[in-house]
């Protein structure tokens, strides 16, 4: 019985390792997360904040023209849930 709980934990500790990567290097490479929930969107642009299991992750957006089509992804932002929304250093 307490193999099975030591297997069931493994698992959903390797599948939550699986998630955090591939998101944290999404957000490297400036784009939206795929394993996390969009929470809340600014009227900034369009920059989002996701939730993760235990992680947050922030996608800025600036608008460049009056066209919704202009907009283009400044920044991705990984941390923890507590981190704060602000706009990014030029």
């Amino acid at each position: 019985m307490i193999k099975k709980r030591r297997i069931i934990i493994a698992k959903m500790l390797i599948i939550w390792v699986v998630f955090f990567i591939i998101d944290f290097f999404l957000a490297k490479l400036n784009k939206s997360p795929i394993f996390s929930i969009p929470i809340s969107m600014y009227k900034d642009g369009g920059s989002t904040e996701y939730y993760g299991l235990g992680y947050k992750v922030i996608k800025y957006v600036n608008l460049t023209g009056n066209n919704v089509a202009e907009a283009e992804i400044e920044k991705v932002d990984f941390g923890t849930w507590f981190m704060s929304l602000s706009q990014p250093k030029h």
